[in-house]
């Protein structure tokens, strides 16, 4: 008899926590179905209004970084121009100057080169002829 009472308590309580359960389901529904208030209004446009802010902020920066690449560019340009505009007797002057230290450049390195090889060689002949067994 004690169980079938609180088997009987344990339905009773079951069937008042589902009916508990559907009428907050119906009430959320109903909140949903409800319109919106004017401070739920206010606070969706407070969120849209600071994403946009966010959106032109980076936009900004973009076109300020596009303006400086122009710029460089058109420094670019107008060097590129000021060398295009050198004389034929300018560019051979500034060539002939550019080559005579490459020329004395390549002299002394093919030097310098050729001994430190003829070096090495010596080294690797030394150490053969020592090691190797006369």
């Amino acid at each position: 008899m004690e169980t079938t009472l609180y088997l009987l308590i344990a339905a009773i309580l079951g069937i008042f926590a589902s009916l508990i359960a559907t009428l907050q389901e119906f009430e959320k529904r109903r909140r949903k179905k409800k319109e919106p208030t004017l401070q739920d209004t206010i606070l969706d446009l407070t969120e849209n209004l600071k994403s946009s802010v966010a959106v032109i902020t980076e936009i900004e920066e973009e076109i300020s970084r596009r303006k400086n690449l122009a710029k460089q560019l058109e420094e670019d340009i107008e060097k590129k121009k000021g060398i295009m505009e050198l004389s034929q007797a300018q560019l051979e002057a500034a060539v002939l100057a550019l080559e005579i230290p490459i020329k004395k450049e390549s002299r002394t390195s093919t030097i310098r080169n050729g001994i430190i090889n003829l070096l090495i060689a010596l080294a690797i002949f030394a150490l053969g002829y020592f090691l190797g067994g006369r």
